[in-house]
């Protein structure tokens, strides 16, 4: 059990190394530092110093090579500096602007890691490399192939800055940022789908609900108890992973059956009830091992958390609407972009919440999410601290004709009626001019045929 317990640790893991400015600079310094020390044995240990044409690498003035690579390290250093500052630029922008939950998109960008990691081991290249010179100028040639991989890199760190600044001003549009976010809310989506339809096996799940032989006599028994065992959260945080499959296995070794109250994004308390298991006794050890599949944290991660990742993108319209910014432009962009993710999510389809063993036997009954609710995160929010904008209105009715030309479930139809309810009643309210009313009777008239149709 052990096993599929780290699994789920393991993405959390991932995810912190992935969010971090630490990891990725210390693994590009550690192979520069190996790359070194291979080039620095071929120099030692390879007659290439006794090669003509090379020469002029070998057998250059110590003196001069040191006081170069001092040089080439204090000049590394204040562009180091500069990157940092540049990146403390960004992410104190983008948690202005866009909202501190964004600050997570930008360390995560890989090329601003790299950049870090680049230059920082390009420093430590050269004090090696500072200090190595002078062993070798006592046997009267120099480690010139090391010395040329110096001078390459301290080239590709001068187009690589120049690129880090080209790529920090274009990911602090807000266009590119709100895209971005939509395009990681979109991977995000289809990771979560993907892994939660592993968790449940469509045909096992039919047998479970249409044969009632699939059950064993035991576990109708356990089943059909009125009291079922309340298993209570030994910690307090935002719950960002549960293992399912470890959590299945377990069920089957006990031949139970489990039913998951919370989900992943919710916040529990201790003493919380979490999950309420079907079994005649439980044990201690057991208990423990059902608590372990639960991973939690200080906040909430995309990991298993599909309204986090929408979430994104409606606190950035929300900032957007807000008096000290004043930026409706981005806030249409925003409603742009999640009424694309909708419309794709009109093609899916949602997680029942259901995982059986390798018996077809249903062991897990868990929370998932749901198009309507996904679909009043996006709208929600927005719509209601648009009172003063009448372009957003106007640009969510838009966005729920395109939804309903794509419709295919009640699900669907029930909130594009509920949101076009909402909207229609808060545009009653304000003040119009006719030729506003009339773009807006347009909107509700179109939607009104496709409801009926």
């Amino acid at each position: 059990m052990t096993l599929f317990i780290k699994d789920t640790q393991l993405l959390k893991t991932y995810d912190t190394v992935k969010t971090s400015f630490w990891f990725t600079p210390c693994l590009i310094l550690l192979l520069t530092i190996s790359c070194c020390a291979v080039l620095l044995c071929i120099d030692f240990y390879s007659e290439l110093h006794s090669v003509r044409w090379l020469h002029f690498l070998y057998h250059a003035d110590a003196d001069i090579t040191r006081s170069l690579l001092t040089s080439i390290a204090g000049s590394i250093m204040t562009v180091v500096s500069i990157t940092f500052s540049i990146t403390i630029v960004a992410l104190t922008t983008a948690s202005s602007q866009f909202g501190p939950r964004l600050i997570r998109n930008f360390m995560e960008d890989t090329s601003t890691q790299l950049v870090l990691g680049t230059f920082i081991a390009l420093f430590v290249y050269c004090l090696v490399l500072v200090r190595m010179t002078g062993h070798f100028a006592n046997g009267d040639y120099l480690p010139g192939l090391t010395i040329a991989g110096a001078m390459l890199m301290t080239l590709f760190g001068i187009l690589l800055l120049i690129y880090f600044i080209h790529h920090v001003s274009q990911n602090l549009q807000s266009d590119n940022v709100i895209d971005n976010v939509h395009l990681e809310l979109q991977r995000t989506l289809e990771k979560i789908f993907d892994q939660q339809k592993e968790d449940e096996n469509t045909e096992s799940r039919h047998n479970q609900l249409t044969t009632e032989s699939v059950k064993t006599d035991n576990q109708k028994e356990i089943i059909n108890l009125a009291d079922a065992i309340q298993i209570k959260s030994d910690q307090y945080g935002y719950i960002q992973t549960i293992n399912y499959t470890c959590l299945c296995k377990l069920m089957k070794k006990l031949d139970g059956y489990i039913e998951i109250v919370v989900k992943q994004g919710d916040f529990v308390v201790k003493r919380m009830v979490t999950m309420k298991c079907y079994l005649p006794y439980l044990s201690k050890e057991d208990e423990q091992a059902l608590l372990q599949c639960f991973t939690f944290g200080a906040k909430r991660t995309p990991i298993q958390d599909p309204e986090f990742a929408i979430h994104q993108l409606v606190e950035i319209a929300l900032r957007a609407l807000s008096p000290g910014i004043n930026d409706p432009y981005s806030a249409i962009a925003c409603v742009d972009k999640l009424t694309a993710t909708l419309c794709d999510m009109t093609q899916k389809t949602f997680p029942k919440g259901y995982a059986c063993d390798e018996d077809n036997l249903e062991r897990v009954c868990y929370k998932v999410t749901s198009f309507h609710n996904l679909a009043s995160i996006a709208f929600d929010q927005i719509r209601q601290h648009s009172q003063t904008c009448l372009a957003i209105s106007l640009r969510q009715l838009e966005g729920l004709i395109h939804i309903a030309e794509q419709a295919t479930d009640s699900s669907h139809w029930s909130f594009i009626d509920h949101q076009k309810r909402m909207i229609e009643h808060s545009l009653k309210q304000r003040p119009l001019i006719d030729l506003d009313r009339r773009e807006i009777t347009n909107r509700l008239q179109h939607l009104d045929k496709l409801l009926t149709a």
